[in-house]
């Protein structure tokens, strides 16, 4: 699973972004994976981060 920069602004929806940490996790153990986990999990922080500001 290539990943690719989002453009500034509005983050994906925290679904989406837990959608594509569940299919990484179908991969196989190693770097690379660990390393977009990595990058999933400050990407679903904000975006969960950005429901909560909007929903307040």
């Amino acid at each position: 699973m290539p990943s690719y920069p989002r453009p500034r602004g509005r983050p994906r929806p925290a679904a989406r972004v837990n959608a594509a940490i569940r299919r990484l996790m179908e991969e196989p153990h190693g770097e690379r994976r660990a390393r977009e986990y990595r990058r999933l999990l400050v990407e679903w922080g904000k975006a969960t981060r950005c429901d909560l500001v909007k929903a307040a």
